[in-house]
């Protein structure tokens, strides 16, 4: 190996960069202390220079005529001492004996670590097939002790029912997807994230009603339909109506509902998105809602209505009377609690109107303002019901005990919050999510 620095095997000698010709100093020091050379005792030795070992020896040159010259006697000086010649031998690399001591060291004693533990988990399960009670510190092992393992995001689901969305006939469960838009006044289009998701099924049969939030940052596969041929992968469950209103204008709640349908296996019949001025509107209809307010509310960062700033927002505990505008912001609100507290108000607020109704008997009122308050709301709302299929589903519903009112949300141990591509995400815990839709909806809840 030369001692020169290294260079590509096509690179010329014309071609290597100019500079230092002679070794790194280590190398120099290091060439001083193992080859000693004497200094020639007179002119008849020269010096030899080395001669890079890469590189073709120099041809002869040509004697030079002899010219005579006068002798001057001059002090005789001993010539420089020859630079010493390096044999072509790679120079001694740095010691790193230290470096793979400790790594030895670490290796060793993370096999003695996994060696222990390994007799730890044998002796717990040992202990636990023969009926043994554990110690108190085997058991903080064994039981209080989590394992830790890293998230895994769940495979694409194999799909329990099919994407057609099939109309209601009255006499099987009907179930509706609710899905509120981050729409504010000034905004305008179509295509805008679902606030919030909320399935609503009837069942005739039991005559139950069951209500479930879908968490909007749950993360699900976006199917392929006949609109959208190619897959959008795995995304945010709020993005399906977006998506689709991006790809086909109207297409947005088809889209929702497929989603929805495909990853949870239960079926949905119809749907209605609404956007903010449909809830404070609806709500002002009723004449405001009462409310318990089971913790105060403290929102610095309430988003402003008509503009992107802020709106703080404080809401007293305990009973409070509110309007459209301040239910709205009840059912909004989310920084100082959490998505899953935010889907349990927005609940209560549809159930408040509810029980506001049946408590002044409004309904015989309200199917008479129908028609007015259905064109007034219709800029704000969409549905592929009719005005005549949403009164008899309200004069179905007012029926209804409300112990046979089950709620849920798809939340706790029925998530796992990872981090997935830049982004906080829920991973659906499919095992558990369908034994929660048999206790909100029953047993038969995909027929």
């Amino acid at each position: 190996m030369s001692v020169y620095p290294p260079h590509h095997d096509d690179e010329t000698l014309e071609q290597r960069p100019t500079g230092r010709t002679t070794p790194p100093p280590d190398i120099l020091r290091r060439g001083q202390r193992r080859f000693s050379h004497p200094t020639p005792p007179d002119d008849s030795l020269a010096p030899t220079l080395p001669t890079r070992p890469d590189t073709e020896p120099l041809p002869p040159i040509a004697a030079a005529p002899t010219i005579p010259v006068t002798a001057v006697p001059v002090e005789h000086v001993p010539p420089p001492a020859a630079p010493p010649v390096y044999p072509a031998v790679p120079p001694a690399r740095p010691t790193q004996r230290g470096w793979w001591l400790a790594i030895g060291l670490l290796g060793i004693g993370l096999v003695v670590v996994a060696i222990l533990l390994g007799a730890v988990a044998v002796r717990v399960i040992s202990n636990a097939q023969a009926g043994f009670r554990l110690s108190p510190a085997m058991a903080l092992i064994a039981v209080e002790t989590p394992t830790p393992s890293l998230p895994t995001f769940p495979p694409p689901p194999t799909p329990t029912l099919d994407l057609v969305i099939r109309a209601w006939e009255g006499t099987e469960r009907f179930t509706i997807l609710l899905l509120g838009l981050d729409k504010r006044p000034f905004d305008r289009g179509t295509a805008f994230r679902t606030d919030s998701m909320i399935i609503v099924s009837i069942d005739p049969k039991t005559r139950s009603i069951g209500m479930l939030s879908v968490p909007r940052d749950l993360y699900v596969e976006i199917p392929r339909t006949a609109v959208i041929p190619s897959s959008y992968g795995i995304q945010r469950i709020n993005t399906a109506y977006f998506i689709g209103e991006t790809v086909q204008p109207g297409y947005g709640p088809q889209l929702a509902m497929q989603t929805v349908q495909y990853n949870l296996g239960i079926r949905i019949n119809d749907y209605i998105v609404y956007d903010f001025q449909a809830v404070i509107g609806a709500i002002d209809a009723v004449g405001g809602l009462t409310i318990n307010v089971e913790r105060e509310i403290i929102d610095y960062e309430y988003p402003d209505m008509n503009s992107y700033g802020y709106d703080p927002l404080y809401i007293a505990a305990g009973v409070q009377h509110m309007n459209g505008d301040l239910a709205l912001k009840y059912a909004r609100s989310r920084h100082g609690t959490s998505d899953f507290d935010r889907a349990k108000r927005q609940q209560k607020v549809i159930l408040a109107i509810r029980d506001k109704i049946l408590s002044l008997n409004m309904l015989p009122e309200l199917i008479i303002r129908a028609p007015g308050l259905w064109s007034q709301l219709s800029r704000h709302m969409q549905s592929g019901l009719t005005l005549e299929q949403w009164l008899r589903l309200a004069v179905y519903a007012k029926d209804i005990s409300p112990t046979a009112i089950r709620t849920g949300v798809i939340e706790g141990p029925y998530v796992q919050p990872i981090f997935y591509n830049g982004a906080s995400v829920l991973s659906p815990n499919r095992a558990a999510i369908g034994q929660l839709l048999v206790e909100v909806f029953g047993p038969d809840y995909n027929q």
